[in-house]
């Protein structure tokens, strides 16, 4: 029993169908790979900026809320209407009611 198995080294690579489309399928996994790599970069990048602007709006809205609160306090009220002139009165207030036809 002969075996007829031929070994053949050559060094002869051709190039043939199946492998460009095995090359192409590679240069797409790579390429959707890049694009979705940054893809996710920018989506982390405008997460940091928004949670700046978030920090950001939450110190200004504590802030005039502070000042809103101080410009409603009693005594700062009286202050800004001696300002402009206007005292408590030192009785008590009458109220003057409009007369009803009943």
């Amino acid at each position: 029993m002969a075996t007829d198995k031929k070994s053949t080294s050559t060094t002869e690579f051709t190039i043939t169908t199946e492998w460009i489309y095995y090359l192409i399928f590679l240069v797409g996994l790579a390429m959707l790979y890049i694009y979705l790599s940054h893809r996710t970069d920018n989506i982390v990048r405008d997460i940091e900026t928004t949670k700046q602007n978030l920090v950001e709006l939450r110190a200004e809205n504590i802030t005039l809320k502070s000042e809103i609160m101080k410009n409603r306090s009693r005594q700062n009220l009286e202050e800004r209407l001696a300002e402009r002139g206007v005292k408590e009165p030192n009785r008590a207030v009458n109220l003057i009611r409009k007369g009803n036809d009943d």
